[in-house]
């Protein structure tokens, strides 16, 4: 029997078992999920023989008899993995069938294992079809639903490269043509945009992109130059702002490599361009400590999270990891570094995927760069030099650790002297691997205000949030990925504290301000009175405002509003209905697209967003925001020509223009959610008809091909001016409008909301902005279709009772925002907030708009506390 061949060029593999299909995405192990070893599918099995998914040769056969490839004779490695942590039965449960060196047909018996033997030992049965040499594939078409062994197609593969037996292409010229022969290949002069110059994030996503090529590769500054797939050593380069670099490489694809780097340089690596960096997206970079302070026990740092903590002083040190400097057998010491950076991968990979599927995208991109100096050659190269002359893996691990972080700490540059730490933290967590020691710190008491000379990503990802309320180090800085994650986390913290705090005795009291960085040792009763009373009270509001979260948002006389969340994943989506979430207002999907190296799957894509219509169920409305980058968020993989004002480029649904694959397998895979919830599918960046008509032709052509039965509804982003100013003639186009008040009111002030200086003017209170939503609100309204606002001035207390007077229908705000302002709605009374919008439009300047929203609000309050009294 051999495997059905629907045309050249393609690959049909057929179920080697029965049971259902699974997406490799939903694999629980992060080295399938996340398509390390190859793209392919998953099979719960319900038989107990692996056969042969096609013709080919067993080229592999594991000692363990748990896995095998068969390779075809197109080059295709098809990599079968039965169960998950099955490495460890040692082939108990397994029976092979064949040899390596075997040529098999499809269906073949390959191997047999006892299921009910395995479901006992190991992980999982979930059996993984991967293609381990995905450079042979151009394009992988995984099924769904329930397989028969050796009969169903579980996966069609479309071969790179023209099909078998036609003609090669030409070359496309006389450089291409020597260059695939072999030889040198170098870039023109290229300046460095990016607003901090090479740093951590775009220094990662250049190793990554040059570790695709043969070719040894440099990147070249003046009269240095450096491997460009390592990290550490391109950062060691120090490439600032303006900076000329050039790209050189050798070997058979130079010429490609050079051509695609440059231009990934040249559109900023994945970062914008003319902005703010987007590693730091909270404060700007803080100015040095102040001077220190004369007023005992205060002692001052730079705001790095803000936020208030009270509690006692708890001094974080950490326990030396003792090493030998002699090693034993060389070859030895080799394995058990591989064995321990191995284990640190998965353990890194495993947080990296875990944060991504819970929307912690920041948060993974932190880790996705350890993943990144783990594999850093350099170091690999420093610390196999150790192994020659002796040393023991760990010793020599350390010293190159050591040495790249130093180099790193003595640049003068802030932001890449603070990825030292990250250095360290990686360094550590393979050293405590190969020494089987925890430098762990002491057991962290409750109430603990954390101090320490330094913290690293891993630290503050593991806090126990019910005994740390808060941290300050003595180095660091606001830019840290300390700080960021502190921030993510809502944990008070403050950097470059003054030395003396880690004087401080443990127990010692003391009032944390994140806000003003500052650290008060054994503050009086009556500080820690005043804050606590501070804290108190937002925390009886919060506690409130969540116990009635679920009732409806009705104002005092009787009109009703909905209250909807604005979500980057599925944690999010599940979380907001438990918080009296009545629907998703805004799923930004580009959460799926941004911080990788290549585009996520049309399959990728539609098991999260299956997965989030699930969570919300049929009830609710999910509105899936079309990929919205471009301007402040740019795809590595995607590089576009450079642009003067990429706000004023091709972003949001001008991507349509660019990339028409891409809009249109997002839209495919959104589409298959539709059965689930009630799909919206909402275009960004709307300015003109043509654009909603032309999107829309998308969507419908697709779902006609996919046969969706579900009704779908279709919307745009109100972000530009035009499409507020013609409101009326584009409601008759689309079902609804959501207001992007955040570019909005940066379009219409022609203030980039990222300006140090000028973006505090950028307030959507401003007159004019309120003036474009009350004309969409009444465009829309003429058309009987709904008006929501997703953008920041939804989850606005001063905001709120304007909106609802405007006639905003729907409110989506941030996850954490939802129980807060259903409750702001419900003190409100609709006519006196329609009112309040009358005489805000009325004003000229924003500053007297939230003058006049401030006065409403403390009438509220005061007639609030009449009535109940």
């Amino acid at each position: 029997m051999s495997s059905p061949d629907p045309a050249p060029g393609r690959l049909a593999l057929t179920a080697p078992l029965s049971g259902l299909i699974v997406p490799l995405t939903e694999v629980p192990d992060p080295t399938f999920a996340e398509k390390m070893v190859g793209d392919g599918v998953s099979i719960d099995p319900t038989s107990e023989v692996l056969l042969s998914p096609c013709d080919g040769r067993v080229t592999l056969l594991h000692p363990a008899h748990h896995a095998l490839t068969v390779t075809t004779p197109d080059g295709v490695e098809v990599l079968m993995h039965i169960g998950l942590e099955t490495v460890g039965l040692k082939g108990r449960g397994f029976t092979p069938k064949v040899r390596e060196g075997d040529e098999v047909t499809a269906g073949q018996p390959l191997i047999a294992f006892d299921a009910a033997y395995l479901a006992r030992n190991a992980a999982s049965l979930l059996t993984q079809i991967v293609i381990s040499n995905g450079d042979k594939v151009y394009e992988y078409h995984p099924s769904a639903g329930r397989a028969e062994a050796g009969r169903t197609i579980v996966l069609e593969l479309t071969l790179a490269g023209p099909p078998a037996g036609a003609a090669p292409s030409p070359p496309k010229d006389r450089a291409a043509s020597a260059a695939g022969a072999g030889g040198e290949a170098a870039s023109p002069e290229l300046v460095i945009l990016n607003p901090e110059g090479l740093h951590a994030r775009p220094t990662a996503v250049l190793a990554n992109s040059a570790k695709r090529f043969t070719a040894e590769i440099r990147l070249v500054k003046g009269d240095r130059e450096a491997n460009a797939k390592s990290v550490v050593a391109v950062m060691g380069l120090d490439v600032k702002r303006h900076d000329r670099v050039r790209i050189i490489a050798d070997g058979l694809d130079a010429a490609e490599a050079v051509e695609a780097l440059a231009a990934m340089i040249q559109s900023g690596l994945g970062e914008n361009l003319h902005g703010r960096p987007k590693e730091a997206p909270a404060p700007a970079p803080a100015a040095p400590a102040p001077a220190r302070s004369d007023e005992p026990g205060l002692l001052r740092g730079v705001s790095a999270s803000t936020g208030l903590a009270t509690g006692r002083i708890f001094q974080l040190r950490r326990a030396e990891i003792i090493v030998s400097e002699k090693g034993g057998d060389p070859e030895a010491e080799r394995r058990a570094l591989l064995a321990a950076l191995e284990e640190a991968k998965k353990e890194l990979a495993g947080l990296e995927n875990k944060l991504r599927l819970s929307a912690d995208v920041g948060k993974a991109a932190i880790f996705a760069a350890h993943q990144e100096i783990l594999e850093d050659p350099e170091l690999m190269t420093a610390t196999l030099v150790g192994l020659d002359r002796g040393q023991s893996a760990a010793f020599a691990w350390r010293a190159a650790v050591q040495t790249q972080a130093d180099t790193l700490k003595n640049l003068n540059n802030e932001l890449l002297a603070g990825r030292a730490n990250d250095v360290h933290d990686v360094g550590r967590r393979v050293l405590a691997k190969l020494t089987g020691q925890d430098d762990g710190p002491a057991p962290i008491p409750e109430e603990a205000i954390l101090v320490a000379e330094d913290l690293t990503p891993s630290d503050v990802t593991g806090f126990d949030r019910h005994r740390v309320l808060g941290f300050c180090t003595t180095g660091g800085g606001a830019t840290s990925h300390v700080a960021i994650l502190a921030r993510a986390a809502g944990l008070p913290a403050v950097a470059a504290i003054d030395r003396r705090a880690l004087e401080a005795p443990d127990g010692t009291p003391a009032v944390l301000d994140g806000e003003k960085g500052e650290l008060r040792l054994n503050p009086s009763a009556e500080e820690i009175e005043r804050v606590r009373g501070l804290q108190r009270q937002a925390d009886l509001d919060r506690e409130k405002d969540l116990a009635e979260a679920a009732r409806p948002a009705v104002t005092l006389d009787g009109h009703r509003f909905k209250v909807v969340a604005n979500i980057g994943g599925l944690a999010e989506a599940k979380e907001s209905v438990t918080q009296g979430g009545e629907g998703v207002g805004l799923l930004r999907s580009e959460f799926l697209f941004l911080e990788r190296s290549e585009a996520p799957s049309e399959e990728e894509q539609g098991s999260v967003y299956q997965a989030i219509a699930k969570a919300l169920g049929p009830e609710r409305d999910l509105v899936v925001r079309t990929l919205d980058v471009g301007g402040d968020k740019p795809l590595a993989y995607l590089p576009l020509a450079p642009e003067v004002n990429p706000f004023l480029g091709v972003r949001g649904i001008r991507l349509n223009k660019v990339a028409p694959e891409l809009f249109a397998a997002q839209v495919r895979a959104a589409l298959t959610a539709a059965g689930f919830t009630r799909l919206h599918l909402m275009f960004p960046m709307i300015a003109t008809v043509e654009e909603i008509r032309e999107a829309r032709a998308v969507v419908e052509r697709e779902g006609e091909a996919l046969k969706v039965q579900a009704p779908v509804a279709v919307g745009i982003m109100v972000e530009v001016p035009a499409a507020a100013m013609l409101a009326e003639g584009l409601a008759a186009e689309v079902d609804f409008f959501s207001i992007g008040t955040n570019d909005l009111t940066q379009y219409t002030l022609a203030i980039d909301r990222g300006h140090p200086s000028l973006a505090k003017m950028a307030d959507g209170l401003h007159p004019a902005v309120l003036a474009l939503i009350d004309r969409t609100v009444r465009g829309a309204h003429r058309h009987g279709k709904w008006v929501g606002v997703c953008g920041g001035l939804a989850g606005e207390p001063a905001a709120v009772p304007i909106l609802l007077g405007l006639g905003v229908d729907e409110l989506s705000v941030s996850v954490g925002s939802i129980a807060a302002v259903k409750a702001a709605i419900r003190r409100c009374r609709l006519d006196r907030c329609r009112g309040l919008a009358g005489e805000a439009l009325a004003r000229l300047t924003a500053a007297e708009v939230r003058a006049l929203a401030g006065e409403f609000l403390e009438r509220e309050r005061e007639d609030d506390h009449v009535e109940r009294v």
